[in-house]
């Protein structure tokens, strides 16, 4: 092989090193191990939680138990979830519902357009703020976002009619221990919850 075929293998090989190492870097983006104060707002309804989350798993600890559940650690990996009834020392095992997912990619579910409007600092962190459009229940909402100019994590999200805002609030991006996401010992499993008795 003469020195431009060395060469043009040499291109290939350093264009598909910086595609994987792209990738790995893509993959960590999304993957963000963090800790915060999740308070979501829907009318009335104020939940707030401490949550723990770390790439496919994350975990929820309410201050006013949902349900009978004080506990939910959510695993993708299994696509379970645990609600941990804490004064009955019990655990449920159910699948994974929309009430159970954790947002926090910059883009949204059912994103059309993304204008930037303006710089802010948002509970200790410079942010882009966004007016999002998405598509939603067949029609078009529309959303302030915003965003952290390091991490592209969205630390606040809130309706432009003012009903609904979910924000992260004491954040820390850290590592996170593995066992935050497994089930305490000594608990014992629930009836389904349409036996449970009260």
């Amino acid at each position: 092989m003469g020195k431009r075929g060395q060469r043009e293998k040499s291109q290939r090989c350093l264009g598909w090193l910086i595609s994987f190492a792209l990738a790995i870097i893509a993959d960590d983006a999304t993957a963000l191990d963090f800790s915060a104060e999740r308070i979501v707002k829907s009318g009335k309804s104020v939940v707030t939680a401490h949550v723990n989350a770390t790439d496919d798993r994350w975990r929820f600890e309410f201050a006013r138990p949902q349900g009978d559940a004080s506990i939910i650690i959510v695993r993708m990996d299994r696509q379970s979830s645990w609600l941990i009834l804490s004064k009955r020392r019990q655990y449920l095992e159910v699948p994974i519902t929309r009430d159970h997912q954790l947002a926090v990619s910059e883009t949204m579910e059912g994103e059309l357009s993304r204008e930037l409007v303006g710089d802010q600092t948002l509970n200790g962190y410079p942010t882009e703020l966004f007016e999002v459009t998405v598509s939603e229940d067949g029609g078009e909402r529309h959303y302030y976002q915003w965003v952290t100019k390091v991490q592209r994590f969205p630390v606040k999200t809130v309706s432009k009619e003012g009903n609904w805002s979910e924000e992260f609030q004491r954040l820390i991006f850290t590592k996170q221990s593995p066992f935050l996401f497994e089930l305490p010992r000594r608990l014992d499993w629930a009836n389904p919850p349409g036996e449970i008795q009260q």
